[in-house]
């Protein structure tokens, strides 16, 4: 019997069905990149929908790409801009549920909640 996979394997939370860099806009020459990458990770990230499409040059370790600079740089931007999304539709606490560690530690978690575009700004004059 042929094992089917759940999750979302063709959409991205931070690019839906569209095939481009997402940081170039390229559209040739792509690999996916599972946002949260290693042994384990990317059935986790396919099954939520935490990959993006990058430019291989920008993919590969060997090349320099963000694999050789793990949680740094463009792989941290990633982690952050994923989570981000995550939390519009869910909470900061389901969010560390699947992936066990706060990759917007400065940040709020209602601070992208919808609020019908009004937000409570903390120390302002009255």
């Amino acid at each position: 019997m042929k094992r089917v996979r759940k999750g979302s394997h063709s959409y991205s939370i931070l690019q839906g069905k569209a095939k481009y860099c997402y940081v170039t806009g390229r559209t040739e020459g792509l690999d996916k990149h599972h946002i949260y990458h290693g042994p384990g990770w990317r059935d986790i990230s396919d099954r939520h929908g935490f990959w993006v499409y990058l430019w291989q040059p920008l993919h590969l370790a060997g090349l320099g790409g963000l694999h050789k600079y793990p949680n740094t740089g463009l792989d941290l931007k990633l982690k952050q801009d994923c989570q981000r999304r995550f939390e519009e539709t869910h909470t900061r606490e389901e969010f560390m549920a699947i992936i066990g560690k706060n990759y917007l530690e400065n940040e709020n978690p209602q601070a992208n909640a919808d609020n019908d575009g009004f937000y409570l700004l903390e120390g302002g004059e009255e």
